[in-house]
């Protein structure tokens, strides 16, 4: 050990020899300041715990009520200037299509439809039915998207309303166009998996909540209505769905798989078989060669899991119904939102004609009096309803004038 440290353990031990002194029981005597000083503490002692007393009985809740009033002034300032500062939902429009916006592993499209886009719709709906007969039903089924229901918050500087559209819509249509409002029935069952994640369109079960309510409208029989429990008898499956806001966020470079947030959150596609025997076949119109085929089939999933619906990529489906005979022959016009849809009409009806709006080449009215037709579906999603050449597209399908 150092001599410095020798040093400081004498020092230590000198200290040690004055603590043993003290507790061997000699004490000092106090003086008179001393108890003095002793009176003056246990007087200020008293004074302070009658000080706190006195702050805690009587100020503190009256300061209490003073800050009270004044948070109750902040949330009501708070409250006014809240619809000046609209709740953005969460989520980021894609980096490569900045069209779609991702939000809780989403995919939303904006929808930029207005009303003269609405109303040229209508007066679309309205040439068809001046060019049928007067007995033929014309139905207008408008299929809105998942980004009226999805996104809870203010969108409005990105995408128009859908309610406001379709209601301008339906105002505009002449009282001989059936209406069939989608928009209730979707956004009651809005909290299930009705539309796609990754994909604009329709789920299975979200088809099925459209099927009731024009089943409701067209007035259906009982026989011809079914419980999704029934359904399900027949069901069938696709594994891992990439929808086509993948396909639309793929950059090789930035995203090679697409948005990130959508691939890790793919669909799956179920599908349900009728509970009817039916007969279907596809038909060339340039040919007139006509094929049997399954309205329902996976033999092209693996390119396009879509394809299992009826009616995708084909120009023309005639159906026949073997156990209905109601003299019911309906036509469906429809655009490949409306795909899921079909295959639940089919047990109502005798014979189900399926036309592709943007494939189907031939004029519609010649073929609707050759074929019995006494109904005619208008089935489109929103985005073509507002968009000025598919409307054309109807109108052309419609004029008699018109051959492809």
């Amino acid at each position: 050990m150092s001599s410095y440290s020798h040093r400081g353990y004498e020092q230590r031990s000198g200290g040690y020899g004055r603590r043993r002194h003290k507790a061997s029981g000699f004490k000092r005597k106090p003086s008179g300041g001393e108890a003095a000083k002793g009176l003056v503490t246990f007087i200020l002692i008293i004074v302070l715990s009658a000080l706190v007393f006195i702050f805690i009985k009587y100020l503190k809740p009256f300061l209490n009520s003073f800050n009270d009033n004044n948070s109750v002034e902040a949330v009501e300032t708070l409250d006014v200037a809240t619809p000046d500062s609209p709740d953005i939902p969460v989520g980021e429009f894609d980096k490569v299509d900045d069209k779609i916006f991702v939000s809780n592993g989403r995919g939303y499209l904006m929808f930029k439809g207005i009303n003269d886009t609405a109303v040229n719709y209508a007066a679309t709906l309205n040439s068809i039915v001046s060019s049928v007969d007067d007995d033929i039903i014309v139905y207008n089924m408008v299929i809105p998207t998942n980004t009226e229901f999805g996104l809870d918050g203010d969108m409005s500087e990105y995408t128009h309303s859908q309610r406001d559209n379709l209601d301008k819509i339906n105002s505009a249509l002449m009282d001989n166009v059936v209406n069939v409002d989608l928009y209730k029935t979707l956004d009651l069952h809005s909290s299930e998996y009705i539309y796609y994640r990754t994909d604009e369109s329709l789920t299975s079960l979200g088809a099925y909540y459209i099927y009731r309510e024009f089943a409701q409208t067209a007035d259906f029989a009982p026989d011809y209505i079914y419980s999704i429990d029934r359904l399900s008898e027949k069901k069938g499956s696709i594994g891992r769905f990439e929808g086509t806001f993948i396909k639309r966020t793929t950059d090789e470079k930035i995203q090679p798989h697409g948005n990130q947030e959508l691939f890790n959150n793919a669909d799956s596609i179920d599908f349900y078989k009728l509970p009817v025997h039916y007969n279907c076949d596809s038909v060339d119109i340039r040919t007139g060669k006509r094929t049997e085929t399954d309205l329902f089939t996976t033999d092209n999933a693996v390119i396009d899991p879509l394809s299992v619906f009826p009616g995708k990529d084909t120009e023309l489906l005639e159906i026949s119904n073997e156990e209905n005979h109601n003299d019911e022959n309906l036509l469906i016009v429809k655009d490949h939102i409306g795909e899921p849809v079909i295959g639940y009409l089919i047990p109502a009806y005798d014979k189900v004609y399926v036309v592709d709006a943007q494939l189907y080449k031939q004029n519609l009215s010649e073929y609707i009096r050759s074929n019995d037709i006494t109904q005619v579906l208008i089935l489109s999603g929103i985005a073509n309803a507002n968009n000025s050449l598919y409307c054309q597209r109807l109108r052309d399908l419609f004029d008699s004038s018109t051959s492809g």
